[in-house]
């Protein structure tokens, strides 16, 4: 079974959107520039994930705080923006708290979930007009950095479920993205590497967004053993996240890993 039709069986992906997935995991790993991110999430985002507004930030946790190092926002009011703090209380936003403690998507209808939120919260999304919101984010190996996804005015219909599985899908590769912005990557000059099959294949399902324990089921192997492989393609990419990894070598190699095979 190929790629694509593995990546689909967890979303309900049309032919149609499917080219649009493939097509946004294709230009996310050459993104330079927070116009290219905005002109991103705009063109082939929203399709796939309808929203207004999309606040991402990259921070660094620490305790109970996270401090916001860059963030990038598309579609936002200026004044809305001009107010994102850059330290953020965790103990004051339920939402990040949830996240951090799941990391699985949080999905935040105001009229059935306002319980979930704090005062601040529940504030913010009424003042900001922020209706919908699905926030989900990205950690590097240690767990204290992260990318940080927010998004506003999701279309209501939406199916809660689906929304899920797109966020799963799609903050891996918008997580590349940013870091690319932001130049958390390798540069483009650095020296090539030769990979195995093996890893190659690794390659195409971390750009996917698969779990260490999808990628053992994958590939039939113990889960420790495709950690082991993942800890050896790191280093020999001399990377310290799975994000990283994609975006040096799909951004040396200039495609995407092909998903037909």
């Amino acid at each position: 079974m190929n790629e694509l039709a593995n990546t689909s069986n967890q979303s309900p992906l049309t032919p149609a959107e499917a080219l649009l997935y493939a097509r946004f995991a294709e230009l996310a790993v050459n993104v330079a520039t927070e116009v290219d991110f905005n002109d991103l999430v705009i063109k082939h985002v929203t399709p796939l994930l309808p929203h207004g507004m999309l606040l991402a930030v990259q921070g660094e946790f620490t305790f109970e705080h996270l401090t916001i190092r860059h963030h990038i926002a598309s579609r936002y009011p200026e004044w809305a923006f001009a107010q994102i703090p850059t330290v953020i209380n965790i103990r004051e936003r339920p939402v990040i708290a949830r996240w951090l403690k799941t990391r699985k998507p949080v999905i935040i209808d105001i009229e059935q979930d306002a319980k979930l939120l704090s005062e601040r919260e529940l504030f913010e999304i009424q003042t900001f007009g922020l209706g919908r919101l699905a926030v989900h984010g990205v950690s590097d190996l240690t767990n204290h950095m992260a990318s940080y996804f927010s998004f506003a005015l999701v279309d209501p219909a939406l199916d809660r479920a689906v929304l899920n599985q797109r966020l799963a899908m799609m903050c891996p590769l918008l997580h590349i993205a940013l870091s690319q912005v932001f130049c958390q990557s390798k540069p483009v000059g650095a020296p090539q590497h030769d990979l195995t099959a093996i890893e190659r294949e690794l390659l195409t399902w971390l750009a996917a967004g698969r779990s260490n324990q999808q990628m053992a089921e994958l590939r039939q192997r113990s889960l420790s053993t495709v950690r082991n492989q993942l800890e050896k393609l790191y280093a020999k990419l001399e990377v310290s996240t799975r994000a990283e990894a994609v975006a040096l070598a799909l951004r040396q190699t200039r495609h995407l890993p092909d998903f037909g095979e």
